[in-house]
């Protein structure tokens, strides 16, 4: 029996007697807690400046035992099947051990975000980076964690993984929209054990809205500047037994600079239906389309300055199809404890058409490069006088790099509550088999202007993967809790070419007649990671709404195909990336109008998969386990509603994020040498030099150079107001300190545009408008980046990529119910 076959062996045995263990508690033995403190889950709720809300409120019988609302009913019911990173309630974000935040439907829909990028960068601790007009490829992490493509970054929609390839290749070509979602939830501390992979970047949870009670009819349009259009309908209801939401959104804009437009078409539809008194199933499905002038690549330092707005990438162009489906059950045993069974499934295109390029960078003989032989069009800042790597050569040959994703897996997860010598245990235990493959094609194109061409690569890729996690709060005392729990990751990645260009020894070896032929391999490679990943966490309230915590977990990166084997099929032989997590600070309500969390953490990261090129050794070698980095800082966010603190029915809260962040590398390489994972140890090249396009000479060791894309200081503060009559308004400032775009931390930026401090920028967003009683209908204005300011967002992935410009959107909703 494989080893894969056991481990599923051995989790159904675990799960199926504690499944069938729980029962309902006769009165003699009541599970039930009595509140704390006299606080009790009422209809009489109050928000509270974070947005969340305290009960004031009895909500008991005459027996004095907790009774249950109406309301709670309803939500349980709809929110059935659905697994939750916080929840919807307040005790639950007094549950996480380490630092968390929830964005809230106020905060949703007064900004009205035109992407997840826009709403995220307010959470402290966030680095974000913009490569397209639309957010549409999200580069999303926190605490100075590489947030490239999202890849170390779980992105999750209402629990289940959105990724198109989570274990294998986990960029973030595809992220939920954020029109459709009631809340987003945020983890990067301890409370990540339940989740996995990529947790090393934190956890963003989008969640979706809950159908509502009465049929209710919403819509949304929004117009803006640079072509800025979007319109969102949405339709729900309960009708007995039975929720039901459906929606559908339309957007599209001309982007900020030229060729740069996009397109998205987005149907999700959601159904709930209440079996009987212990059963629940749901069904969530899900459309997306998208077609974006997306590239990536920016612009060199002269164009960037002639003009900001140009692209040279007319021709890019990437189309996006991903089709979803989420089928849940929830069974109750008994009040404390269910089963939650879930089974998803995706098939996903992503077809991607990018012009190739090259630079006008010095020859051998010093000199710059004449424009090649083909040569499409030349973009340079003046006719003549130009710096080498200045001007961009397009060229003719237009590749295509198609795939094609399915994914799938099953998920179990036990949630109850029980008592051992009178101390209060909440457990969740839950396993998880989950496969993708994808398919991978190379298609050549003779020019850009053309969509069809020769395949000249093509590879299948796979991943399997099981895991299995428990946690368990255990509370000691009525205020302190303590949380252990540890999750277990079994992957197996394979990589397996079927065609390619041969080479000068499929020559020598008979396969083909001359070098550059394509030919029919069946070449491949298998690799496996085994990690088991601890984690404790401690609360204490230190009054009703105000707890201490503390976290230490592990958390972990399995290798990608890209790093995970080599494109002849070779086993690297890496390890997962990880990082030891830990974490202390203080969250909740100080008083009914000042709301504050602050949180310190430090986290060394280890085994970071990078190219030898960064470690000094040749470049192009291999990859190998040889980063280690220490990210120490500390997160402060404070919130102050004037209104109610002076006894007014007007809303002035204030908002103040502040993060504090130093993330640097601790790697220092005398004799590079590699431990794999099966404890051999490979020996890498070292040059006693490195020399840049400029001839200066470069520092090899970069141990103690701060990391890039962190920056030390980030910093918002926002005031708004709301009237009794529904009138609001918000202004926002928003400050990013300067930041590195590499390890080796070059201060002079390249004419190129690919190395070079990132300056620091700062942007003042806005928004007012009106909403009638009730919600029927609203009418609002939106400005982001008010001074229109020309800013870097970054130099990834090629050249200089510039953040959004000023945009302007008004809009108007209605609701009929």
């Amino acid at each position: 029996m494989k080893l894969s076959n056991r481990f599923l062996f051995l989790l159904l045995f675990l799960i199926l007697p504690i499944a069938i263990f729980p029962q309902e508690p006769n009165e003699g033995n009541p599970t039930q807690d009595s509140p704390k403190n006299g606080k009790t889950e009422t209809n009489g709720n109050e928000e509270t400046p974070n947005g969340k809300t305290t009960g004031n409120g009895n909500g008991q019988n005459g027996s004095g035992k907790k009774e249950e609302s109406l309301e709670e009913k309803h939500r349980r019911f709809l929110e059935a099947g659905q697994i939750n990173v916080i929840g919807s309630k307040d005790d639950d974000l007094k549950k996480i051990p380490g630092s968390a935040n929830v964005i809230g439907p106020k905060v949703l829909k007064e900004s009205n975000p035109v992407d997840s990028m826009e709403a995220l960068r307010r959470v402290p601790g966030a680095t974000l980076r913009y490569q397209d007009a639309a957010g549409l490829t999200p580069n999303i992490a926190f605490r100075g964690v590489s947030n490239e493509e999202s890849r170390k970054t779980l992105i999750l929609e209402d629990g289940v993984l959105t990724s198109l390839s989570p274990y294998g290749q986990p960029e973030s070509y595809y992220s939920p929209q954020l029109d459709r979602m009631e809340r987003v939830e945020i983890i990067k501390g301890s409370g990540a054990i339940l989740f996995g992979p990529s947790t090393l970047g934190g956890i963003v949870n989008f969640v979706t809205r809950k159908p509502p009670v009465k049929p209710t009819f919403d819509m949304k349009v929004i117009g803006g500047n640079n072509g800025f259009f979007s319109t969102f309908m949405q339709y729900g209801g309960t009708q007995g037994n039975t929720g039901y939401d459906v929606s559908y959104l339309h957007k599209e804009g001309k982007g900020y600079r030229d060729f740069q437009g996009f397109r998205v078409d987005d149907f999700y539809g959601k159904l709930v239906h209440k079996l009987g008194e212990k059963d629940t199933i749901s069904l969530k499905v899900g459309h997306n389309d998208q077609d974006a002038q997306s590239t990536y690549l920016g612009l060199t330092q002269g164009l960037f300055w002639a003009n900001p707005r140009i692209n040279p990438a007319k021709y890019d162009r990437k189309i996006l199809t991903r089709d979803s489906i989420v089928i849940s059950e929830e069974h109750s045993f008994s009040k404390d404890w269910k089963l939650v069974s879930r089974l998803y499934g995706t098939n996903a295109t992503r077809n991607w058409q990018r012009q190739d390029w090259s630079y006008n960078n010095l020859d051998e003989f010093g000199r710059p490069a004449l424009p090649p032989g083909d040569t499409f069009a030349i973009f340079a800042p003046r006719p003549i006088g130009n710096r080498p790597g200045d001007v961009i050569y397009m060229r003719n040959s237009s590749p295509q790099r198609n795939q094609f994703f399915r994914t799938g897996g099953v998920e179990l997860r036990l949630e109850g509550t029980f008592r051992t010598f009178e101390i209060k245990h909440e457990l969740i235990f839950g396993s998880r088999a989950h496969y993708e493959d994808s398919e991978v094609r190379f298609v050549q194109v003779a020019y850009p202007f053309l969509d069809k061409g020769f395949t000249t690569t093509s590879q299948m890729r796979m991943s399997r993967a099981y895991s299995a996690y428990i946690q368990d709060t255990i509370s000691l005392t009525e205020k302190f809790k303590v949380i252990p729990g540890v999750r277990y990751e079994h992957i197996t990645q394979g990589v397996y070419n079927t065609r390619r260009p041969a080479t000068a020894k499929d020559v020598l070896d008979g396969r083909a007649g001359t070098e550059g032929d394509i030919i029919l391999v069946q070449l491949g490679g298998e690799t496996y990671t085994k990690i088991l990943l601890p984690g404790m966490g401690l609360t204490y309230d230190l009054t009703r709404d105000f707890v201490w915590f503390a976290g230490a977990h592990t958390g972990f990166s399995p290798p990608t195909f890209s790093t995970a084997i080599s494109p002849s099929g070779a086993d690297y032989r890496l390890k997962a990336e990880q990082s030891n997590n830990y974490e202390t600070g203080v969250r909740g309500n100080i008083t009914r109008y000042f709301y504050m969390q602050t949180a310190v953490f430090a986290m060394y990261f280890q085994n970071q998969i990078i190219n030898t090129s960064e470690v000094g050794a040749e470049a192009g070698s291999r990859p190998v386990n040889s980063g280690k980095s220490i990210h120490r800082g500390v997160e402060n966010s404070f919130a102050f509603d004037f209104g109610k603190f002076s006894g007014s029915r007007w809303e002035v809260p204030l908002e103040i994020n502040y993060t504090y962040l130093d993330a640097r590398s601790v790697t220092y390489v005398g004799i590079p040498t590699v431990t794999n994972a099966d404890g051999s140890v490979t020996i890498q090249n070292r040059p006693s030099m490195e020399l840049d396009a400029n001839g200066n000479i470069l520092k090899v060791d970069t141990n103690r150079n701060i990391l890039p894309y962190a920056p030390r200081n980030t910093f918002l503060v926002s005031l708004g107001c709301k009237s009794p009559i529904g009138v609001f308004a918000r202004a926002e400032y928003q400050y990013f300190d300067k930041q590195f775009s590499d390890l080796q931390n070059r201060k002079n930026e390249s004419a190129d545009g690919n190395s070079g401090v990132i300056p620091a920028y700062g942007i003042v967003n806005a928004n007012m408008g009106y909403e009638a009683p009730g919600g029927k209908w609203s009418v609002f204005i939106n400005a982001k980046n008010l001074q229109d300011r020309h800013y870097i967002s970054g130099r990834l992935p090629i050249g200089i990529q510039q953040g959004p410009y000023r945009q302007i959107n008004i809009g108007v909703s209605f609701k009929f119910d």
